[in-house]
């Protein structure tokens, strides 16, 4: 049975969350909004059904919210996680960055495999933010950030707590 190693995933998105933070360029044409105004919500999303990923998306529109716009840059901002396309295999091992963590009874499925990815996703965002990773000049000092799964079966925080729960800055 293959393993899920959750550690090795959340210091992969980690270290992808910092690289994209530290070297962001106001003219980067693969962020929604005109490059002359700052990010205001950065996009975060998920697959584990036709192809495995992890996809990050500034936005610099002055009323930018969770549209679902943030899906069609997906592609140039992507970080490709091949092993979490379970195409409904979803007979594995997990590898818990929680020592306290626990599997629950019975297999795994869709549901709470989006779940633990989304998790995974949810945790190393709070970790990067408490980390100061969103402490940056090109941040509107409101700006907020959610996670959304790409069939929607997934999100944080709730639509009425983003800028609260998902704000940037802690």
């Amino acid at each position: 049975m293959p393993t899920l190693d959750l550690l090795r995933d959340q210091c992969q998105i980690e270290e992808y969350i910092w690289n994209r933070m530290e070297n962001y360029e106001p003219d980067w044409e693969w962020a929604l909004g005109p490059t002359d105004k700052k990010v205001s919500l950065i996009a975060t999303g998920f697959s584990i059904d036709q192809s495995g990923w992890f996809s990050m998306v500034f936005d610099r529109r002055s009323k930018a919210e969770n549209d679902g716009e943030w899906q069609s840059l997906i592609q140039r901002n992507c970080l490709p996680m091949p092993h979490w396309n379970f195409d409904g295999d979803f007979e594995f091992d997990v590898a818990h960055y929680d020592k306290k963590w626990r599997p629950s009874k019975g297999a795994f499925d869709d549901v709470s495999a989006t779940q633990l990815i989304g998790h995974l996703v949810r945790d190393t965002l709070i970790f990067c933010r408490d980390q100061g990773a969103f402490n940056r000049k090109y941040l509107v000092p409101k700006a907020a950030m959610f996670i959304e799964e790409h069939e929607g079966n997934y999100g944080w925080p709730d639509y009425d707590k983003l800028r609260t729960e998902g704000r940037c800055k802690p």
